[in-house]
């Protein structure tokens, strides 16, 4: 059973990562952390792997952990690339808007980790977004669907105690 504790890191609204006060910047440990945020119905956390060992550091989250960074078109399908190592079809994402207007992705099998889109994501995005009315639609020539407000806050915060199994 792996070891669960407070990994006093933080992701604040600016998108950075926190830890103990100091922003983590270096690309390496990001992207670790990044391959490694999973979740559970006690919050988000980073799993380290040790051999045989194992732990969980829970963090609190008020900003996007992960980024979209690139969009391409291949095939005549959409790819996301996602600053966590990830290259995936559009379809396996839900894009939704804040209430203030962010345009961001969710991964259904991960809903509690939000994805920016970086600003040449977001570039390349709009490319596939129109207005229609009070609505907007993700648009390309194989598929139509509107992009709808998740109003649900984005704030994560860490579990009250580690005694769970």
């Amino acid at each position: 059973m792996p070891r669960k504790f407070d990994s006093e890191i933080t992701i604040d609204s600016f998108d950075r990562w926190i830890f103990r006060g100091n922003e983590i910047t270096h690309p390496s440990i990001l992207r670790y952390f990044r391959e490694n945020l999973k979740e559970n119905s006690h919050g988000v956390y980073i799993e380290n792997v040790f051999g045989e060992l194992s732990e969980n550091g829970y963090l609190s989250i008020s900003g996007y952990p992960c980024h979209i960074t690139n969009i391409l078109e291949q095939d005549g399908e959409i790819l996301f690339t996602s600053d966590d190592g990830r290259v995936t079809l559009e379809s396996q994402w839900e894009i939704f808007q804040s209430p203030d207007g962010n345009v961001f992705a969710l991964d259904p099998e991960r809903p509690k980790i939000l994805f920016r889109f970086d600003w040449n994501a977001a570039t390349s995005l709009a490319n596939y977004l129109e207005e229609e009315g009070d609505s907007v639609y993700f648009k390309t020539p194989l598929i139509t669907r509107e992009i709808l407000v998740h109003s649900d806050p984005i704030e994560i915060s860490l579990p009250t105690n580690f005694d769970f199994a």
